[in-house]
Formats: C-alpha cells, structure tokens, sequence
C-alpha cells in the first residue's frame, strides 16, 4: 500500500494478527492513510501504430510489444 500523506510504500498493518486495528505509515508515521497504488487513468493511454495509425493501446504481450489498431497488417495485430 502506498501513504496518501507522503507517496512512499510501506503501509503496514497494526494490532494483533487476530484484531488489526489501523494501518500506520513507516515513513512519515500516518494512521488509515493508505491510497490505491494505481490511480485510475482519466484519458487511454494512446500512441502512433506501425501502421501509422494512432489510436488506444490496446494489446501488450509482456514484451513490450504493444499494439494500437486492428488493421490487416502484421504489424497492426497480435
């Protein structure tokens, strides 16, 4: 979990194993101020296509291969 207060991972539980009671940060000693660690995007992540075509990504394979549109060529699919 990352702090809300101050941006660093860390949060930890506190309490015994069987009644957690809070989180508390290491860092800058907050209280159940812990964040989501990804913040929702507002706008797609977009790029330019080997195509040429620009569009939203919407493919990666893990090798950092990522591709933009669903045009016929090789390039454009997965």
């Amino acid at each position: 979990m990352i702090c809300g207060n101050c941006n660093q991972p860390g949060i930890r539980w506190v309490g015994p194993f069987s009644n957690l009671t809070h989180t508390e940060c290491p860092h800058c000693g907050g209280t159940n101020c812990q964040r989501d660690e990804q913040l929702e995007q507002d706008e797609p992540e977009t790029e330019t296509c080997g195509c040429g075509a620009k569009g939203e990504v919407n493919y990666d394979d893990g090798t950092e291969v990522r591709y933009y549109c669903y045009g016929s060529l090789p390039m454009c699919s997965p």
